[in-house]
C-alpha cells in the first residue's frame, strides 16, 4: 500500500463493492417476486472481508515486533523472521476478497413456487443503502483529510 490507498480505504471500497452486489441481488429480488419459480439471491462478502482484516491485523504485529527489535539493535532487521513470515507479510491479502452471490433454495412461500418476501427485501435494501451511505460518507471524509495534507491545511 502507498501513501494514497492505505488500508481503511482499501478495505472500505471492497465493502462498497460487496454492498454494490447485494443492492443488484435485491433489486432482482424485488423485480422477480412475482416471477414463478424465481429463487432469491443472496451476497455474502462479509467473512471474506473479515479473514482480509484478520490477516492485514497479523502483519501489523510482525511490523510491530520488527520495530521493537530495531529499536533495540538496527542491524537486526527481520532477524529470525522465519521465510514463511517473510513470505506472508509480502503477500496481497486483498486478492482473496470474494463477493459471493447465491440462490437461495429455500422453499417457496407462495403458489408460484418463488421464495421471494417482499417485505424482507424492502428491509435489506433500506439496511444496506445505510450501509453504503455511511462507508461511502467515511471514505469521503479520509480523502478529504488526505487532500488537507496535499495542500498543506493545519488541521
Amino acid at each position: 500500500m502507498d501513501f494514497i490507498e492505505n488500508r481503511t480505504r482499501s478495505i472500505g471500497a471492497m465493502a462498497l463493492d460487496g454492498l454494490y452486489e447485494r443492492t443488484k441481488a435485491i433489486s432482482a429480488n424485488t423485480a422477480n417476486a412475482l416471477t414463478p419459480g424465481y429463487q432469491r439471491k443472496t451476497v455474502s462478502f462479509e467473512s471474506s472481508l473479515r479473514n482480509i482484516i484478520n490477516r492485514e491485523n497479523e502483519k501489523e504485529e510482525i511490523k510491530l515486533q520488527n520495530a521493537r527489535e530495531y529499536e533495540k539493535n538496527p542491524e537486526r532487521v527481520l532477524y529470525g523472521k522465519t521465510p514463511a513470515e517473510l513470505a506472508f507479510l509480502a503477500t496481497e491479502t486483498n486478492a482473496d476478497y470474494t463477493i459471493d452471490v447465491e440462490t437461495d433454495i429455500a422453499d417457496a412461500i407462495d403458489e408460484n413456487g418463488n421464495n421471494v418476501n417482499i417485505e424482507e427485501e424492502m428491509m435489506d435494501e433500506a439496511k444496506t443503502g445505510i450501509q453504503y451511505q455511511v462507508i461511502a460518507s467515511l471514505m469521503s471524509k479520509s480523502y478529504a483529510q488526505l487532500a488537507g495534507v496535499i495542500r498543506g491545511d493545519n488541521q
